[in-house]
């Protein structure tokens, strides 16, 4: 009888000491979920010590941001990667994708505390096909008195087949790092947002939002939609039509 109380508040006390220890996206409470996309709160005192001295020294949470806003924001993000065909030249999101998870992030926004930031979780296909492998793009977003700011993790990383159906497994994301990191893929600079500079360098995942800018940032139409996407498919199911990605827009030339 002894041995199994003992036995009990060790597991009790090694639970606590798990859930005391989290931090950062492990320690992120659910705001809001469906089958691509999901909100969810992290505060201020769970991130690492060293995470805090970047942050701002003060938020301004709630924030009242339209739906069309947020596609301005979001909607002309590109990023670079490396692979075999050269520097990918890519957008973050699809317009498709932004416009489906607008309204559950600006409702998001209305909610968060002055102590909390939001972490987001973003599934998509742009191609919805049997063959082709859900993406997944994951930042933090927080608001100060004169900047909308997010720091982005994982940039369309894509999922394994036996993870994309499963809540459970998809949303499960590394730690995002509020560092400079050797990343290989990073955001492009436009001229809507800065960098935040971040021992002395600029870190290329940390976007600066000017709230007095933010009506003239405007979402620009796309010409051609989902064209690098489908050039990507096509090259790896034939790699004989590699080369034809050359000729896109989404070769980034040295």
């Amino acid at each position: 009888m002894i041995l199994r109380f003992y036995t009990a508040a060790i597991f009790t006390f090694f639970l606590f000491g798990l859930v005391s220890c989290a931090s950062g996206v492990r320690s992120r409470e659910l705001l809001y979920r469906n089958n691509d996309f999901a909100t969810y709160i992290v505060k201020r005192e769970n991130v690492t010590r060293k995470a805090d001295t970047r942050l701002p020294k003060a938020f301004a949470h709630p924030v009242e941001i339209s739906q069309q806003k947020i596609l301005d924001i979001l909607g002309n993000l590109r990023y670079k990667q490396g692979s075999s065909y050269g520097n990918l030249n890519l957008y973050v999101f699809e317009e498709e994708e932004i416009k489906d998870f607008a309204e559950d992030l600006a409702d998001a926004m209305q909610k968060i505390k002055p102590n909390e930031m939001l972490l987001v979780i973003s599934k998509y296909n742009p191609l919805k096909s049997v063959v082709s492998h859900y993406v997944r793009t994951g930042f933090y977003l927080m608001s100060t008195e004169n900047t909308i700011e997010l720091v982005f993790g994982e940039i369309q990383k894509e999922i394994e087949f036996d993870e994309q159906s499963n809540y459970y497994d998809w949303s499960r994301i590394p730690e995002i790092s509020f560092e400079n990191t050797t990343e290989s893929s990073f955001i492009i600079q436009n001229a809507n947002f800065m960098f935040k500079e971040v021992d002395g360098f600029r870190n290329r995942r940390w976007l600066v939002f000017n709230k007095n800018d933010l009506n003239r940032v405007k979402f620009e139409k796309r010409k051609v939609k989902a064209k690098e996407v489908s050039n990507t498919v096509d090259s790896d199911l034939n790699p004989e039509k590699r080369k034809d990605k050359d000729d896109g827009d989404g070769i980034l030339q040295d």
